[in-house]
């Protein structure tokens, strides 16, 4: 097994781990948006992914990489899309079949997706480039399985978000440092990730910053003043975290790119 594909089974295997923390985590989400700053991260997503997926889905394929516990899915499901779903982790498929009765979900490699040419009309790929040593495959294979004129939306972690997550894992690779998860991840710049989705075959990507500010370290540091600092946080957030000069400092990018026609 070559170094690339032992640090995917890593990210796997965590994944499984962490199944039923996720499958927890999302069905909180809807109690209070604000209790941390994954579901206050998860809401600041949901307002952009409402931005470019049609209110109602019918007759619409789309396709969940890195499905998780099929929380998206069960979502979008809900809203007329004929929904299918691929992961690498067993532990977190159990949860997506349960989630979505009925719906195509596999096990899979992202970089190798059990799909033919031109079989969906939207793709979501949510936190899953930042598991790949290099995502320009998973790109590649996301406009490979989109018609012409598809849209894809990915996120990625921003290589200099000013929680300076770069930076705590690699050191969290190096030595444990409290319940920091020790898995190497990688981030990107908006013009990197520019690059590769037009080498791939997407038309005009276009870049945004999701969430902004050191607020993780808060939560950490200061769990108690979480909830009312997001609260707070949120309307300047809305201004600073997708500007055009700082967006390369936000904690997260979503990046939505069309299929070209050709």
């Amino acid at each position: 097994m070559s170094s690339i594909e032992i640090q995917k089974q890593r990210a796997i295997d965590q994944h499984s781990i962490q199944a039923e923390e996720f499958a927890r985590r999302y069905e909180e989400l809807s109690e209070e948006a604000y209790r941390s700053c994954f579901a206050y991260s998860r809401r600041r997503l949901d307002r952009l992914l409402e931005r470019y997926l049609p209110p109602q889905g019918a007759g619409l394929r789309l396709l969940d990489i890195g499905c998780g516990t099929g929380h998206h899915m069960s979502s979008l499901r809900g809203r007329g899309f004929t929904v299918a779903g691929v992961d690498g982790s067993e532990d977190m498929l159990a949860h997506a079949r349960a989630n979505n009765p009925g719906a195509e979900i596999r096990h899979a490699d992202v970089e190798e997706l059990p799909f033919p040419d031109h079989s969906f009309d939207f793709i979501v790929c949510i936190e899953v480039l930042r598991y790949l040593p290099d995502s320009s495959r998973s790109i590649q294979e996301m406009a490979r399985v989109l018609k012409p004129g598809g849209v894809c939306l990915a996120t990625a972690t921003p290589a200099f978000n000013l929680n300076g997550y770069w930076l705590v894992n690699r050191f969290a690779n190096l030595v444990r440092v409290g319940n920091l998860v020790r898995l190497k991840q990688y981030f990107a710049t908006s013009s990197g990730l520019k690059r590769d989705f037009i080498k791939a075959g997407f038309a005009d990507p276009v870049m945004h910053g999701v969430y902004f500010g050191p607020i993780n370290w808060v939560e950490r540091l200061a769990p108690f003043a979480t909830e009312r600092l997001l609260k707070r946080w949120e309307p300047l957030d809305a201004r600073l975290a997708d500007n055009s000069f700082l967006r390369n400092l936000s904690n997260m990018f979503l990046v939505r790119a069309t299929r070209s026609e050709s």
